[in-house]
């Protein structure tokens, strides 16, 4: 395996534009409405022209919806001899009717059956290019679609920073790559059940010469510097996803930007059901917290993004519920295991402007954590470190 700097040899390379370009998802709905954000963003991503693909796949494990998206053509069986000797369309989602899913960290029959059968589908037809891009996984730059394009000989992934070890959700195969890629596809999924996927799989190169990282992880916004990031949110503001509306200049100021913790600079007029202030974070408490909501521009809609971390307790206690109103209207419901992002659409009709749009968060989860073992007797939910609010469109 060599982990060289591999996409500045190959920037020096002639691109291979001309090659059959296979680029395909693995794919999993819990609700309809994960169609059209987290797949439909991957959707768009794949569809620019930077990446050169001639088929789109999106392989999807049981879902009990399916999208209806125009131009799309669904196939729904049990293996590849569902689509075998059928024309190749531009864009194809294949469609298991049993789910396998997840049953471990490190050990998922679904994903692994998707992937395979988007492998064994790109050598049967034909393809010169395989490109793997998991649906929040996204290349953001001209010079990460440019190795992609360059990319003729082998199978590689790119290389993770943070966890020192191969980035299996953006692969490239093709040459001899494609056989080698096929061989694993066709191994039985007890190989490397339990094992880290991440250094199982038998890239040839693992390229370092690209900046990136699992940025949605840890991070509130993209970096504009990067090359290509994973983990990518799924319900964000427009201005999150700047790759694919514009550049990294083009984002939009937020209207409003409140940092919760003693060392921030809160202006937010808040009323029942908020703690006092801690270092960088203030809790939600009791079953609703609540605040108003300055004056907003006319003629536009809103989305009001909120960083938190929920109170959980292993097993007992495994997510929070928060439900969010902008007055009278819904703006969105989320059950959160883990520090997120949270985004929340405030259409221009829910507005009174006003002086009284009022914020009100409803946390039916909440509990002490002396009722765990600890000490602390405040009924917590969820902590908010950050609010913003920008501007749609």
């Amino acid at each position: 395996m060599t982990r060289g700097p591999y996409a500045l040899v190959l920037a020096r390379k002639r691109e291979a534009t001309n090659l059959k370009t296979l680029v395909f998802c693995t794919a999993y709905a819990r609700s309809a409405g994960d169609w059209g954000t987290r797949y439909r963003l991957w959707l768009r991503a794949a569809q620019r022209p930077a990446l050169g693909a001639t088929t789109i796949l999106i392989v999807d494990d049981g879902s009990d919806s399916l999208p209806g998206w125009p131009s799309l053509v669904i196939r729904s069986g049990n293996g590849l001899e569902e689509v075998s000797g059928t024309p190749r369309p531009h864009l194809l989602l294949f469609h298991f009717r049993n789910r396998l899913g997840r049953a471990d960290l490190y050990d998922f029959p679904g994903w692994h059956r998707s992937f395979a059968f988007a492998a064994l589908y790109g050598e049967a037809h034909g393809f010169d290019r395989i490109i793997h891009l998991e649906s929040d996984a996204h290349l953001l730059s001209e010079r990460a679609h440019a190795w992609c394009r360059a990319f003729q000989d082998g199978w590689a992934a790119l290389w993770s920073p943070r966890y020192q070890f191969p980035e299996m959700a953006i692969q490239v195969a093709a040459g001899s790559g494609i056989a080698r890629l096929a061989a694993f596809a066709r191994q039985p999924y007890d190989e490397i059940r339990h094992r880290v996927h991440e250094t199982a799989l038998p890239f040839t190169h693992v390229e370092r010469g690209l900046t990136g990282d699992r940025y949605g992880e840890n991070l509130d916004e993209v970096p504009a510097y990067a090359d290509y990031c994973t983990q990518v949110q799924p319900f964000r503001e427009p201005a999150y996803y700047w790759w694919l509306n514009g550049t990294a200049s083009d984002r939009p100021e937020p209207l409003i930007d409140w940092r919760f913790g003693s060392d921030g600079d809160l202006a937010a007029p808040l009323w029942d059901g908020w703690s006092n202030p801690e270092p960088r974070m203030r809790w939600m408490m009791g079953l609703e917290s609540g605040m108003l909501l300055p004056n907003l521009p006319d003629g536009r809609d809103f989305t009001l993004i909120l960083t938190v971390a929920p109170h959980v307790q292993p097993e007992r206690l495994p997510r929070q519920r928060l439900i969010a109103f902008v007055n009278d209207h819904k703006a969105g419901e989320y059950e959160v295991a883990q520090p997120a992002q949270l985004a929340f659409r405030i259409p221009r009709a829910a507005l009174r402007r006003n002086g009284c749009d009022r914020l009100r968060l409803f946390h039916p989860d909440a509990r002490p954590p002396s009722a765990f073992g600890g000490t602390d007797s405040r009924w917590l939910s969820l902590a908010v470190m950050r609010a913003r609010i920008v501007a749609d469109g």
